[in-house]
């Protein structure tokens, strides 16, 4: 029978004392359920470790995670069978800044010994008798990467190279509407690992492959914003398989109540009218500066044919930022 080195993937649990505000059952508990499922599976397919993209907590300041909170992490874990191997994300950390890892509550859980560091220079590596599996980690570094901490990664006399990145990427790549890179799966297809594990989109884009290279980005394992593609995600993780030809890889459904039953779908509803109405604004907007001769730009607002409460809620955004 052949060697096989089996891993666990899963990522941004976001965990925290505080619900968000569109869920209605307890989201401690849901999550903490949620990482008890990840160990059950462990167990089952007798993983050799459990890789975790990062995001494991969502509050970035310290003090605004309890000490409760990173007890019950602690005992959600305690049924692994096998070392869990953590990457750093934006939200671990506050100001999304590596160096204020010891101050918060991954820190903490690195210290006591319930997860092993995987980020930089700290590795973990898997042997058997005919594969051996190396695993680095790239942390959270700001919304636009340093392709050296990609392109650097040099593969050893492992049998394969994963990369665990807390990074958005995608087939098509480009950037987000907020300014921040998302990595292109064919850009990183000619670079050293096998396997790439993106964290940081909680989005589902599923499992491929780019020439001999797997991509795995299957999303957070939390369903926290009341959007339509959080409502009908189903979570999961990823179980990677690794023998001495060949990596196999496949996502394991987690058990989740129904959509309606944990999120304020009624609170969905006022949202998307908030959405609808900011996108009239901004279309109407748009129009009218397009036609605009004279006149300042509070003065356009001030005309334009919107509701009330988001005129000056407009007037005061430009006020803010200076505008005439």
């Amino acid at each position: 029978m052949n060697d096989v080195v089996t891993l666990v993937w899963r990522t941004d649990a976001h965990l925290s004392d505080e619900a968000p505000q569109s869920r209605t059952d307890d989201w401690t508990e849901t999550v903490l359920d949620k990482i008890v499922q990840v160990g059950k599976i462990a167990k089952e397919v007798k993983a050799d470790g459990v890789l975790d993209g990062g995001d494991l907590t969502h509050l970035k300041s310290p003090v605004r995670n309890s000490h409760s909170l990173v007890r019950r992490i602690t005992v959600a874990h305690k049924g692994y069978n096998c070392p869990i191997f953590e990457n750093v994300g934006n939200h671990d950390v506050k100001y999304g800044d590596l160096g204020y890892l010891n101050e918060s509550p991954l820190g903490v859980l690195y210290e006591s010994g319930v997860l092993d560091r995987l980020y930089d220079e700290h590795e973990a590596v898997f042997k058997k008798p005919s594969v051996t599996v190396r695993v680095v980690g790239i942390p959270y570094h700001g919304a636009q990467y340093d392709m050296n901490r990609f392109t650097s990664l040099v593969k050893g006399d492992e049998t394969w190279l994963v990369a665990v990145v807390h990074c958005l990427a995608s087939p098509e790549g480009g950037s987000m509407f907020e300014g921040e890179d998302i990595l292109k799966y064919s850009d990183l297809s000619n670079l050293a690992p096998d396997l790439w594990c993106f964290a940081h989109w909680h989005k589902n884009l599923g499992i491929r492959q780019v020439g001999k290279k797997w991509f795995v980005n299957i999303g957070s394992i939390s369903r926290g914003a009341l959007t339509q593609d959080e409502m009908d995600r189903k979570p999961v993780c990823g179980i990677l398989r690794f023998t001495e030809k060949e990596i196999a890889c496949e996502q394991r459904l987690l058990k989740v109540r129904p959509a309606v039953e944990v999120f304020n779908v009624e609170g969905r509803t006022r949202a998307e009218a908030r959405d609808m109405t900011m996108e009239a604004f901004v279309d109407n907007l748009q129009k009218t500066l397009a036609a605009r001769t004279e006149g300042s730009l509070i003065d356009v607002v001030r005309n334009l044919n919107i509701p009330p409460q988001v005129k000056e809620r407009a007037i005061q955004y430009l006020e803010q930022a200076g505008a005439t």
